[in-house]
């Protein structure tokens, strides 16, 4: 009877040394496979006063990041999101070039990005118009530069012909006590509003009230063209995606309306506005 007990007693420990080693055995955590450093470009474009994004093809999320001119521009890793391994976050702080060095820390591979920090590019789509020469899928793009220059395209052949330049200003003006915003649009433009050559025809005055347009649409433009609207604040409302600002353009003194869009293309990566 004791040989018994002293037999159970043995198997039970056994099978109690087993089970734990089976536990615990399986709940040890395997150990992060140090994975090649690698970035998805060594260059990009920053606009100034805005935001770009580097993905990271693949590393080891914790890095050094070191920018030559922090005058010019900033970063920082930001991990996760839709990316795998994360993206570089820049912001164009002045216009110019510098250099990032960023060292994977797991690796100690160093990889350098040139950072351009540019002008800032407004991209609009039209989407519903009666205007004679900003018609149906026009791009139009403003540029924040000194002469803010705006460039006027239509796609042919799957490329982006320019029809049209000229310059722009946001102003706004006091009429019965309310404020009305309004882009300035200066282009050649004959008796009935179409496009004119610009050697032969001087620029026209072209003035569109923005009332209408979604308040995210003035916050980008506060933010991005310094331009103090002087408008009541809107109340807070949900942020839409960059594609779904509305902007609304109704030329002054006729009945020409326009409906676009902020688009989220880069088209300064197809045209030339030299």
């Amino acid at each position: 009877m004791i040989n018994k007990l002293t037999n159970y007693r043995s198997t039970w420990v056994k099978m109690s040394v087993l089970l734990t080693i089976i536990l615990f055995g399986g709940c040890k955590k395997e150990e992060k496979k140090i994975v090649d450093f690698a970035l998805s470009s060594n260059t990009i474009e920053v606009p100034l006063n805005s935001v770009s994004y580097l993905p990271i093809k693949s590393g080891n999320g914790s890095y050094s990041i070191v920018t030559e001119d922090e005058h010019i521009a900033s970063a920082n890793y930001i991990e996760g999101g839709d990316l795998t391994f994360g993206s570089i976050f820049f912001n164009g702080k002045n216009k110019g070039e510098t250099t990032l060095s960023i060292t994977d820390m797991a690796t100690g591979r160093l990889e350098k990005i040139r950072v351009s920090v540019t002008d800032f590019f407004l991209p609009l789509v039209v989407s519903e118009t009666n205007h004679p020469a900003l018609v149906k899928n026009m791009r139009i793009l403003l540029v924040n530069n000194e002469r803010k220059d705006v460039f006027f395209f239509l796609e042919k052949d799957e490329k982006l012909e320019r029809l049209q330049q000229g310059t722009f200003a946001f102003e706004t003006e006091l009429k019965d006590k309310v404020r009305i915003p309004y882009l300035i649009l200066r282009y050649p433009a004959d008796e009935n509003g179409q496009f004119v050559n610009s050697t032969t025809h001087a620029a026209v005055v072209h003035k569109f009230d923005l009332s209408g347009s979604r308040s995210q649409f003035f916050d980008l433009i506060r933010q991005r063209f310094n331009v103090n609207w002087e408008l009541p604040v809107a109340p807070e409302t949900k942020s839409s995606p960059i594609s779904f600002i509305a902007v609304k353009m109704t030329a002054a003194g006729t009945n020409y309306s326009i409906q676009s869009y902020v688009s989220p293309s880069n088209w300064k990566d197809n045209i030339s506005t030299k």
